[in-house]
């Protein structure tokens, strides 16, 4: 069975981590597959939004399987996470949901950091231990002061303590905090659907003008021409008829 499962209904992708007996910790093999998978989504025009989600009801992704770093020492050393796959998620530039089906940890919380939504079952823990197994945290320590109060985050990394998904709720860590997985899943679907009533171009573009001006000061960042020119495109022009029209616009994504 592969670690990495994924399907398309409609216009929304579904990645599922899949290693439930091992909590979806990844391993070299798994996070190639997640890269290839990917590049699948961001290839393909007819998929809108990607929801990444895990197997089983234990956890979304308990980090990088360590135990590999024993079984496989050289794979562990010459294929780090940094700069691969949560970058990947980022420069997609098309939507990124994570659906937190469970503890998010280490490499698990900075997967769902680089995603654009977060959305967290009840009483699910999240948060970033690399401090406590003398590991950095590189891409966590960047973008989590970023998103969240630094003094919070500052306070999650130096201490590798885990938070519960309604005190990710209370510091913005996570966007909507659902009872199960049934509805944690449904809730990502419906806010994927309503992604998928917008232009294609236009969440393009908007997804990469928000990560490439995350650090730029306003001023500069007003100047900046990010992603597609949907100004020019025949969806500006759609939209504004079906405007007009009271109907539903048919986008063409040119």
């Amino acid at each position: 069975m592969s670690f990495i499962q994924y399907e398309k209904k409609g216009e929304i992708a579904y990645l599922y981590l899949n290693r439930p007996e091992k909590r979806n910790a990844i391993n070299s093999e798994m996070s190639d597959l997640f890269l290839e998978y990917l590049e699948e989504y961001k290839a393909d025009s007819e998929a809108r939004v990607l929801i990444i989600t895990g197997k089983g009801d234990k956890a979304f992704c308990s980090g990088r399987d360590l135990k590999e770093s024993k079984d496989n020492p050289e794979a562990f050393k010459k294929k780090p996470l940094r700069g691969r796959l949560f970058n990947a998620i980022i420069e997609t530039y098309k939507p990124v949901i994570s659906a937190i089906n469970g503890a998010a940890v280490g490499a698990g919380c900075e997967i769902a950091l680089a995603s654009d939504i977060r959305l967290a079952c009840a009483g699910s823990k999240i948060g970033m231990p690399e401090a406590k197994r003398g590991m950095g945290a590189t891409f966590g320590a960047t973008i989590l002061p970023k998103l969240i109060s630094p003094s919070f985050a500052a306070k999650m990394l130096y201490t590798g303590k885990l938070v519960t998904s309604e005190e990710a709720l209370q510091v913005g860590l996570v966007d909507e905090v659902l009872e199960d997985q049934e509805q944690l899943l449904v809730r990502a679907a419906e806010i994927a659907s309503d992604i998928c009533e917008c232009a294609p171009l236009s969440v393009k573009r908007i997804k990469e003008t928000i990560w490439k001006t995350m650090d730029v000061p306003l001023f500069q960042a007003l100047q900046l021409d990010m992603g597609p020119n949907v100004y020019e495109s025949e969806d500006r022009i759609e939209g504004a008829q079906a405007f007009l029209e009271k109907r539903k616009p048919v986008w063409k994504g040119r």
